[in-house]
């Protein structure tokens, strides 16, 4: 049993609305915008920050721009903005690149890590919808070799489901390591119903060193019974253990609120037991999760469904 469930403990913080100036990319180099004012650092949260891309250093991110773009079939735009970004709250940095039209709308924007490895496209103009349509098997192809095309993937999509926003669909390659998967952790591909490529995304997190010799399940098992034991004592309550699967999962605070304001750490190899309440505590929280680190026995974060 795999849920697909949020911590209701872990303090979230959403940034909305990074400013759009920055540096403009004309005949292929990053320079400083005329029309653009100063960033105001009020108006940016102090973990998040934006800096000037060198001027020698642009050359490989227009051209690592310009390849996606043309292979994901964005159409190419007039001019650039760049910008390198550090965001203290996610504990990560990236370029970004954005382009406009010659009126100055943004048509598409990509974002590649600090080894050059794309993160997300997605393509923002607004094209009147084409009269064709593919099906799911022919869009699943489209997806696959844009997606293999960057460098994303490999073989076919692990599962899809069609998107209602848009008619078109929605493929997931799941990311494992050492065949273990990495919870949470994909490849996402969006196609429009004509058959064109409307985002391409990849979440993918850092990874600890995995232990030598891995906890048993049942060792897992017992381990996590000992800390709900000790939970739901005295409290009119029970629970059921439903599943146990192996996977890298990221620490969190779901058990423990001294990690809220903690930076993200790297993925670890844990038992992810999932557990179903009964009792008084069913009425709070219908199924949580512990993992259970596969090394020393800890608990190391949770989910939990209300």
């Amino acid at each position: 049993m795999k849920p697909s469930i949020g911590s209701t403990n872990v303090k979230l913080v959403a940034i909305v609305g990074v400013t759009a100036l920055g540096l403009v990319v004309s005949a292929g180099h990053i320079a400083a915008a005329p029309s653009s004012p100063p960033n105001n650092p009020a108006a940016i949260p102090q973990a998040l920050s934006e800096t000037v891309l060198a001027p020698d250093a642009d050359a490989a991110l227009v051209a690592r721009d310009t390849r996606t773009s043309a292979a994901l079939g964005f159409p190419a735009g007039a001019q650039r903005i760049g910008r390198h970004v550090v965001d203290g709250f996610q504990n990560s940095e990236y370029d970004e690149v954005t382009e406009l039209d010659s009126a100055g709308q943004v048509t598409s924007v990509t974002q590649f890590n600090s080894q050059g490895r794309l993160l997300s496209a997605v393509r923002l103009d607004i094209v009147a919808a084409s009269g064709d349509r593919v099906d799911q098997s022919a869009a699943a192809e489209v997806a696959q070799s844009s997606a293999s095309a960057v460098g994303l993937v490999v073989g076919a999509p692990s599962s899809s489901e069609a998107d209602q926003a848009t008619g078109g669909w929605t493929f997931h390659w799941a990311r494992t390591q050492a065949g273990v998967r990495v919870r949470g952790d994909e490849t996402r591909v969006q196609v429009w119903p004509d058959g064109r490529i409307q985002s391409v995304a990849r979440v993918e997190h850092d990874l600890a060193a995995a232990p030598t010799t891995p906890l048993s399940a049942q060792l897992a098992r017992q381990l996590a019974s000992m800390n709900l034991n000790r939970w739901f004592a005295g409290k009119n309550s029970s629970y059921a253990i439903q599943g146990l699967d192996l996977e890298w999962a990221g620490p969190n605070a779901a058990f423990d609120p001294a990690m809220v304001d903690a930076a993200p750490t790297p993925y670890r190899l844990a038992w992810v037991v999932v557990v179903e309440p009964s009792g008084d505590a069913a009425s709070a929280v219908s199924l949580m999760c512990l993992f259970v680190d596969a090394g020393d026995g800890t608990i190391i974060g949770g989910d939990f469904v209300e």
